[in-house]
């Protein structure tokens, strides 16, 4: 695997990669190629730490999943309850919105657009809190934030339902967002990773970012970059601006992540969560790759097999983790730039050879 790897990796003159192949709880292949770092000539390895993009969606489905195993929140409930405010799409304003709606993107809320809504203070540090976008009296509402169809009638990808949901894990749980998921999930999965960059130990091990620019390797973002561009801290339920792309970790500790939906959630959540988080909870058209969710988990029928987990798409990151829970196996993948291409079904070229190989040799 790891010969043909290279030379995927290679035509495709990726900056570097790094993917591990995880059964039965070990790890079973390890792959890497080409630079963290280009400028310092660092090699890529499977301890290389890089920014995982939506990845980390289904990091913040497991910290609301802890929540809700400790009877702190019903899926169900309408999101008002836990926000100490009134949410509604202005054009539904009696259908309330809930929490498996926005784990499943079928809440009619979106990332509004770049003059006015999330999209247009996210990546800043805009002074602008939840009200702000979510009422209309707030100073980034915009009526883009909310889509014209019935809540829990259409798909739409939206990271800012990814934010409200770490917003809620603030409300209920008394901690900031980051704080109870180093507590609840990565500290009790032994994971050297965080949303905050500078919480990362081996941060020299941190990959630098690249995209293609007139046709050249441009650096995007690097370690520096990613610390001096760091969110600040605002109150409790606040902190929206992070979650829904930002953790930082490797390969092969997301395996460690991983690894809970192949052994029944453990040592962190129990068996009946996991099946609700894997059970289609959403069937339909969605965008790329997108024909059924699990809660905040995307559900794959890739050439004949079923694989769960998500991709990642961030300043130069490309991105899987993708399991299948029959075999117990899975494999994690993410490189930090190159000439890919993407497919019609929404995977980039890379991405669609990798998970050949995969298949290939552990589901065939």
């Amino acid at each position: 695997m790891n010969e043909r790897f290279q030379k995927i990796c290679q035509e495709a003159s990726l900056v570097g990669a790094s993917s591990v192949v995880y059964q039965n709880g070990r790890i079973v292949e390890e792959l890497s190629y080409g630079k963290r770092n280009l400028e310092a000539n660092l090699d890529s390895c499977v301890h290389t730490i890089y920014r995982i993009a939506s990845i980390s969606k289904v990091v913040v489905a497991v910290a609301l999943m802890k929540l809700h195993e400790m009877g702190k929140v019903c899926l169900d409930d309408d999101i008002s309850n836990y926000l100490g405010f009134k949410v509604r799409n202005p054009y539904f304003p009696n259908d309330p919105i809930t929490l498996r709606l926005m784990m499943t993107q079928t809440s009619s809320i979106t990332d509004g657009d770049y003059e006015n809504g999330y999209n247009s203070v996210n990546g800043t540090n805009i002074d602008c809190r939840l009200q702000d976008l979510l009422l209309e009296e707030g100073k980034y509402f915009s009526y883009k934030t909310f889509d014209k169809n019935k809540p829990g009638t259409t798909f739409i990808y939206s990271n800012f339902n990814c934010g409200i949901i770490a917003c809620i894990i603030e409300k209920l749980s008394g901690m900031l967002f980051t704080e109870f998921v180093k507590k609840e999930v990565l500290k009790p999965l032994g994971m050297d990773a965080s949303f905050v960059i500078t919480d990362i130990y081996h941060y020299d091990q941190v990959a630098s970012l690249y995209v293609v620019k007139d046709n050249k390797i441009t650096l995007n973002r690097s370690y520096n970059d990613f610390v001096n561009l760091k969110y600040q801290l605002f109150p409790l339920g606040d902190n929206f601006r992070g979650p829904a792309g930002g953790l930082f970790t490797s390969p092969l500790d997301l395996a460690r992540f991983a690894n809970i939906f192949l052994n029944d959630g453990y040592p962190i959540l129990n068996k009946k969560t996991i099946d609700k988080m894997l059970e289609v909870n959403w069937q339909g058209q969605g965008h790329g790759a997108y024909r059924a969710k699990g809660l905040q988990m995307i559900i794959l029928d890739y050439k004949g097999k079923r694989l769960y987990g998500h991709f990642g798409d961030a300043y130069g990151v490309r991105s899987f983790m993708l399991f299948n829970p029959e075999k117990k196996v899975g494999i994690n993948y993410l490189t930090n730039g190159g000439f890919y291409k993407l497919q019609e079904s929404g995977i980039d070229s890379v991405q669609e050879q990798v998970l050949d190989l995969f298949i290939e040799k552990y589901l065939n």
